[in-house]
């Protein structure tokens, strides 16, 4: 599809013919594309070109400092974003489908790296608020597969390696968590590993031999992986819970009887199921993440 229309004196032609799902775009290369005089033109979050029926959104999930910081991210097979602080574009994004606008995502995990293109993209959901930035979820309509994430953070390492050491290994996680690791996860297990609490969008996907430990196989590997409720997830990663064999939870001697009841630990609690390749996972938990005193 190609529309041309004139911006700021300049003869610009909006094109995504030629953007390929999965590969990557820096920002003057597609000022240059669509015939603008510099980047400039395209450097908000937020890019509606006049007279075209495109919204595009560039969306970084980890900002500069000195930028405001909106709780952008991919979750599955799903883009969860804040809306403009000035709400500007919320009407044109809620009434796209109605009014035959198109929603083009571009999205990076880190700033000053290139863009992945996602295609076109359609909303779903979203909370409209006055005194902060609405919330929208699109889905993500993938024309082809999704990039390969530990091909992209392989690709992308030196820039990571420019940020602290928790905020770089928060990024690399998450660009697998909450990816297709994720995805697998939820389709291991349906619900909270142990209590079963089936609401997704509390829960997280936990790898049990942990991510510095493992081979990038076993980083995808769904059998490492346990779908856990916030409160479970932080004990188990940080070592003060395990799973014995026969999937009964171990509670670390470090915490207290009081600990334990406050957070409304059950030491008769067990595993829903303890698929065979899972435990040698496990085993490893308790040898070297588990805090036994």
């Amino acid at each position: 599809m190609l529309q041309a229309y004139t911006y700021k004196g300049e003869n610009v032609a909006v094109n995504f013919e030629y953007l390929v799902v999965g590969q990557e775009y820096e920002r003057p290369f597609l000022a240059e594309l669509w015939g603008y005089k510099g980047y400039q033109a395209i450097s908000r979050g937020v890019v509606t070109p006049s007279r075209t029926n495109f919204i595009i959104l560039f969306v970084t999930k980890e900002k500069q400092q000195a930028l405001t910081q909106y709780n952008d991210y991919i979750d599955g097979d799903y883009l969860h974003w804040e809306g403009e602080e000035k709400h500007s574009s919320d009407s044109r994004i809620i009434s796209a489908s109605a009014s035959g606008d198109e929603i083009h995502l571009l999205y990076r995990d880190i700033h000053h790296s290139p863009f992945v293109y996602y295609g076109q993209i359609s909303l779903r959901d979203y909370e409209l608020h006055t005194n902060e930035p609405s919330k929208f979820v699109f889905s993500l309509a993938l024309e082809g597969s999704s990039p390969d994430p530990i091909a992209d953070i392989e690709k992308h390492k030196g820039e990571y390696s420019s940020l602290e050491k928790t905020e770089r290994e928060s990024v690399v996680k998450s660009r697998v968590g909450q990816g297709l690791f994720r995805h697998r996860v939820i389709e291991l297990w349906g619900s909270c590993s142990v209590t079963g609490l089936a609401n997704l969008s509390l829960l997280r996907a936990s790898h049990i031999k942990p991510w510095r430990d493992c081979s990038n196989q076993e980083r995808l590997d769904p059998m490492n992986g346990l779908l856990l409720h916030p409160t479970l997830d932080h004990l188990f990663d940080s070592g003060l819970v395990t799973f014995e064999e026969n999937g009964k939870i171990r509670l670390s001697d470090r915490l207290s009887a009081e600990d334990a009841e406050i957070l409304q630990l059950d030491s008769s609690e067990t595993m829903r199921k303890v698929p065979g390749k899972l435990k040698e996972y496990m085993k490893f938990h308790r040898d070297h993440v588990f805090k036994k005193g």
